[in-house]
């Protein structure tokens, strides 16, 4: 008896050294993407383009389907959206006969003031006045009004190529035996459903969705064993930490530290089993980290996303990958016979 806990224990320690390990590589791939060439191009050359209300965007999308439907450009939502000048600083041209998209941009001017010695503005100024003792003259902005500017999608030129942020890549294979039965029946026991679909119009262009509010994990069925499994794993994460209410689930969690979270628990425990993630869960942590040093982020879930792996690990029938099917079996539900209309996002999606 003694012989077989301590093997018992032994093999605890062996999955929790695995954990770390597989921790320690994502957290220093993931940090050396982000400031690699690829991400700094993109993160750079996002900077340098404007961020819309909500209400501009809605604008802008409304009469770039416009455009599309004339013909004068290849995509119906535009992508980058920046001045005639700017696409001119950027390397690019805006093309011949193309119309500007009119958004409404703030008027602002300046104006000059007298402070106190804190910087606290006392008055504005006259045209010839001056500060008093002891005041101090200074310039504020304001807002007067706001006025029509006309911009350019990067659908409407040409020129410099535009950087793409490095995509994730999805797994190609089988995964262990075992590995798919036994993150379906956790996210079962958690009062979940999972279901498959046909393909990611079914689900917003994702490859998974968690729906808390219908209690179901719904993955597209058009992607390798080995994906699905992977993709399963981070649904599986999702349920276990993020369900609203739930013991796991800190408050403050903000939408991308939870895919932080739950694609950290997916490379986690493909590694354990000998699946390698690199491509997909690399680029898709760095995405979600935004302008969030990744290091941070993934330090500050290291425990819950440890404690997460570790229950699904244990759960598993396989220690390693033997080349062997999964063998998923999901139901499919009878009303996905066509891609539901576009909507809001009731879930977490991957």
């Amino acid at each position: 008896m003694q012989g077989n806990q301590r093997t018992k224990s032994e093999a605890v320690a062996a999955r929790a050294g695995k954990i770390e390990a597989a921790l320690s590589v994502l957290d220093s791939a993931v940090s050396n993407l982000r400031s690699g060439e690829d991400w700094t191009r993109y993160l750079d050359f996002q900077s340098r383009l404007h961020n819309y209300s909500a209400n501009n965007v809605l604008m802008l999308v409304a009469q770039h389907v416009d455009l599309y439907e004339q013909g004068k450009v290849a995509a119906a939502v535009p992508s980058y959206v920046a001045s005639y000048r700017k696409w001119q600083e950027l390397g690019r041209q805006v093309d011949k006969g193309q119309t500007g998209l009119a958004i409404i941009a703030p008027m602002r001017c300046s104006r000059r003031v007298a402070t106190d010695s804190d910087g606290n503005v006392l008055r504005v100024l006259g045209k010839d006045e001056q500060p008093d003792p002891g005041e101090h003259e200074a310039r504020t902005s304001f807002m007067r009004g706001f006025t029509v500017e006309k911009v350019f999608s990067a659908e409407q030129t040409s020129g410099d190529p535009l950087p793409e942020r490095p995509s994730p890549k999805l797994l190609a294979g089988e995964a262990p035996r075992g590995l798919g039965e036994a993150v379906m029946a956790l996210i079962e026991a958690e009062g979940f459903s999972v279901q498959t679909v046909p393909h990611q119009d079914f689900l917003q262009g994702a490859n998974g969705i968690t729906d808390f509010a219908a209690k179901s994990v719904r993955l597209r069925d058009n992607m390798d064993d080995a994906a699905m499994v992977k993709t399963l794993i981070h649904e599986a994460a999702h349920v276990l930490l993020h369900n609203p209410g739930g013991p796991d689930r800190p408050g403050g969690m903000t939408r991308a530290l939870g895919e932080v979270e739950a694609e950290s628990v997916a490379f986690v425990v493909a590694s354990v089993h000998g699946m390698r993630t690199d491509d997909y869960s690399f680029p898709y942590i760095a995405s979600w980290a935004g302008s969030d040093d990744p290091h941070q982020a993934i330090t500050k879930t290291a425990q819950r996303v440890t404690r997460t792996a570790q229950t699904i690990i244990a759960a598993s029938p396989a220690e390693r990958h033997d080349g062997g099917k999964a063998a998923l079996v999901f139901a499919r539900s009878p009303e996905l016979e066509a891609p539901p209309a576009v909507h809001e996002p009731v879930g977490i999606g991957v």
